[in-house]
This record gives C-alpha cells, structure tokens and sequence, in this order.
C-alpha cells in the first residue's frame, strides 16, 4: 500500500522513538525527485542535520559518464560502513537508483548483497528506486519496502512508453504451430528498433571529450533499461487481462502462463543469457508449446 510523503515521514520517526527501524529499507516511486527528497529527509530526521553536510551520511549512485553504480563505489561504501560512527547513534547510507547496480552480471548488486544479509551495526541502509521490478530478487527479499504515493511527473520512463509494443503483441495471433514464431519476430523487432533510437538520443547528445568505450556503456545501460522496463509492460497487461477476464475455469490459465514466461524472461538477461535464445524460449513457453 502506498504512502504519502508525510506519512512516511511520521512513521520512521515514529519507528525511531521506539526503537524498531529495520536495517534496510526500499523506498520506491514514480517521480525521481520526489523519491530523493524523501530519502535525505528520512537521513536527515536520523542524523539530526542536513546529510550531506554529516560525515556519518553516505551517498552513492550512477556515476554521469557511464550511468552505473560500479564495484568500486560499493566496496568503498562497504568499507566506509563498517568505521565506527563519527557523531550520530546511527550511520545512514543511501542508494540512490540501485537498479543501475544491477545491469548485465550485476556484479556491483552481488557485492552489496553480504552487507544486506550482515549489516554494520548501528547502519541504515536506503535504496531508492523508481524502478524496483529491475532489482536482483535477493536484494529486494532483505529490504522493508515502502512505496510513496505520488504521480509520475515525467522525470522517468514508464511502462506506456511501450504501448506501441503491448498493441501490436496482443494484435499477433496465429496458429499454435507459428505463434511463437510470430511473437519472437515482434520483440525482436521491436528491441532492435528501441536499440537504434536510444543510439540516436546518445549520438546526437554525445560530447567532445566522451570516448567510444564510454558512450558504449552508456548505450548498453540504458537499452538493458529500456527492454526490462519493456517486459514490464507486457507483463502488466497480460495481469490486467487476467483480472479483467471471466471467471470462467481456466480463463486466466493464458495470462498466468504468460506473465510467469515473462518473469523469467526478465531474470534470464539479467543474468546475461543470450538475447535471441532467451526470447526463443520466452515465446515457446507462451504458445504452450514447451
């Protein structure tokens, strides 16, 4: 259930006064901009002062030339956690877009991952995140989620940007035989066709002194993104279709199917299996075929 901003506000102070804040806590949302100021006001009302004038506030997120948030800069977290607190009772780290952590191998996740199951003492860990469906499941499993109430301001891509994709998905239909064939050939399509545009954006946005390993990260980072945030979308409307659909027996067998072919589909890339079988696979398993 989401909360408001305030209401957010009052119950970690509330959770503070009796002593029964948790470790680790993801706080998610649909505006970037709010979320971040919800976040340093949670580390503010913990330190007692601005956190970014505390040396016991720790902030990490997507450096600006490659858009993730590498290994280095979470061991350096890591290790920056486990000193002795300097003033405050309470040292707070916050993690702003932690699904950058989790492009490609997810390494910098994985490394994270020992400081979430065994946190420092007297440690409060704040990941902040507009995009939580692209989180490693084991990160998400150590956090108290808490989502905010809020509209999306446009600051961030949502799940209607690939309208165009769900449209013409749930337009294919053809024999069991060839179904699969047919939805592989949309989404392959339609990944080649988001790849090209966002190197379009990063070409025409590209500066002098970025060099060509650099910019290819980047287009890398943001096309891992953008296709997960394209499942989603799928899998958003196949649920939709479910709860919509009669309740006849079996009428919502499809849409389960789908949407669990779909999550594994997500799993897959992020564990960098190959985009082609992956999809091959995704597709068999929604025409019932394997």
């Amino acid at each position: 259930m989401p909360f408001s901003f305030n209401d957010i506000v009052s119950r970690f102070s509330a959770s503070k006064a009796a002593g029964r804040l948790g470790h680790a806590y993801l706080l998610t949302g649909e505006s970037p901009t709010e979320l971040e100021n919800l976040s340093k006001t949670l580390a503010r009302n913990i330190l007692g002062k601005e956190p970014t004038e505390h040396p016991d506030f720790h902030l990490i997120q997507p450096s600006s030339k490659s858009r993730r948030i590498s290994v280095d800069q979470v061991r350096s977290l890591e290790r920056s956690l486990f000193l002795k607190a300097y003033s405050a009772d309470t040292k707070v780290a916050l993690i702003l877009w932690p699904e950058r952590m989790c492009l490609g191998q997810a390494e910098p996740a994985n490394a994270f991952l020992k400081t979430l199951e065994e946190p420092p003492a007297s440690t409060l860990i704040l990941l902040a995140s507009t995009r939580p469906q692209l989180l490693l499941p084991t990160i998400i499993s150590r956090c108290l989620r808490v989502d905010l109430l809020g509209t999306t301001t446009g600051d961030q891509p949502t799940t209607d940007q690939h309208q165009p994709l769900v449209n013409q998905w749930f337009a294919t239909r053809s024999k069991p035989g060839v179904q699969a064939y047919a939805l592989s050939s949309v989404l392959g399509e339609y990944w080649r066709g988001l790849r090209e545009t966002i190197q379009d954006a990063h070409e025409a946005n590209a500066g002098d002194d970025d060099d060509e390993d650099t910019l290819k990260a980047l287009l890398e980072a943001d096309f891992q993104l953008a296709r997960q945030d394209s499942i989603a979308a799928l899998i958003e409307e196949y649920r939709r279709k479910a709860i919509t659909s009669p309740s006849s027996p079996g009428a919502s067998e499809p849409s389960l199917r789908a949407i669990l072919a779909l999550e594994d589909l997500h799993q897959a890339l992020q564990q960098n299996m190959d985009q082609a079988l992956a999809m091959e696979r995704t597709c068999l398993k929604i025409a019932d075929i394997v």
